[in-house]
């Protein structure tokens, strides 16, 4: 034989002996369903219990009003939103936000407390205790959580998904059983409106770093300008803006789950399909975190938010009367002076003389 042969003959030989080690299958743990993929939202740090021996379980639905001017710019954010809590004990919940003003809101059993920064709940909760607060916003400082932008310029108003955030996650070969089922409990958890558990699979081949884009995808409806407007932008197959004629604007906007990618269509391939699931897990968490704008004091509690856009008129600042000085005024007040001080010059003379 050949050295030329022998070279190659030992150079397939290492390339088999290598491979079975480089294929081995591994579990590969999926991307969280439940991790926040940036800082906000929820806004201001989100929501925390200081409750000691009981763990509450809470269901939060928050309802956000933003009023938007003739730009679409928004200038005032008030969030309504609804705690219920169940399991007796004491209970001290942080609902951490950029916070100007809150109150009571009707149904509410209890009085919030306003502190730096953040809204606090505080007292006992005999099995059933409903908490419900109308906190206004710094408009400034929770734009950049809201999730969809207007502009108005040149007769026409975009409406813009701005839930995008890009990921690095993993592609690999895989066996799709493990995959199916998984994609199987996420539409289950969709449904039932509750946290999803994570997932993973055992995987067959390297795994190789992908950038990905992961939006929300939103159910925009309601009108612009009288017409009406009812679509979904964003998600993995949805266009994230649409353009209509201009005028006032009332939209009903929600965060929905991303249901076009929980079910695996015939025929997908294992590396195709742990593509999928790892898309659906990130738009999973993407999507509860625009559900919880105010947070949960409860991490695996139920969260819904809907967020509704108005256009209305910024408020006028108050205008102070002007009081107008006429030339002649330093007269009169002289005047005035000289005539109380000769009354009492006069008034001196008579009491002495008496």
């Amino acid at each position: 034989m050949s050295t030329r042969r022998l070279v190659c003959v030992c150079a397939a030989g290492a390339a088999l002996a290598a491979s079975p080690a480089a294929a081995a299958p591994r579990f590969w743990a999926l991307p969280s369903p439940i991790a926040p993929l940036s800082q906000a939202p929820p806004v201001g740090g989100g929501a925390t219990t200081s409750a000691e021996g009981v763990r509450h379980r809470v269901a939060a639905t928050t309802k956000v009003a933003v009023s938007v001017d003739a730009s679409g710019t928004p200038f005032a954010v008030v969030a309504t939103q609804r705690l219920q809590v169940r399991r007796v004990g004491d209970y001290l919940f942080t609902i951490g936000a950029p916070v100007t003003n809150v109150e009571a809101a009707p149904g509410s059993e209890s009085t919030p407390g306003l502190r730096s920064s953040a809204v606090l709940w505080e007292g006992f909760n005999p099995g059933h205790r409903r908490l419900a607060a109308t906190v206004t916003l710094d408009p400034d400082a929770v734009a950049g959580a809201l999730p969809l932008r207007i502009t108005v310029a040149g007769g026409r108003t975009t409406l813009e998904n701005t839930t995008e955030t890009q990921v690095t996650t993993s592609s690999a070969d895989a066996p799709t059983g493990a995959l199916v089922r998984y994609l199987r409990s996420l539409r289950a958890a969709a449904a039932a409106g509750v946290a999803p558990t994570g997932g993973g699979t055992v995987i067959t081949s390297p795994l190789r770093p992908e950038r990905v884009r992961v939006s929300v995808p939103l159910l925009v409806d309601g009108t612009v300008g009288g017409r009406r407007v009812h679509t979904i932008l964003g998600g993995s197959a949805r266009p994230s803006r649409i353009v209509v004629p201009a005028g006032a604007v009332r939209l009903a906007v929600r965060p929905l789950p991303p249901t076009e990618l929980l079910s695996a269509p015939p025929g997908t391939d294992g590396r195709a399909l742990l593509r999928r699931a790892a898309l659906a897990s990130l738009e999973f968490a993407r999507s509860r975190q625009y559900n919880a704008f105010l947070g949960n004091p409860d991490p695996v509690g139920s969260t819904a938010t809907a967020y509704a856009y108005r256009t209305a008129a910024r408020p006028t600042p108050a205008v102070l009367p002007v009081v107008e000085h006429h030339g002649r005024d330093w007269l009169r007040t002289a005047l005035v002076a000289a005539g109380i001080v000769a009354v009492l010059a006069v008034g001196t003379v008579v009491w002495s003389r008496a």
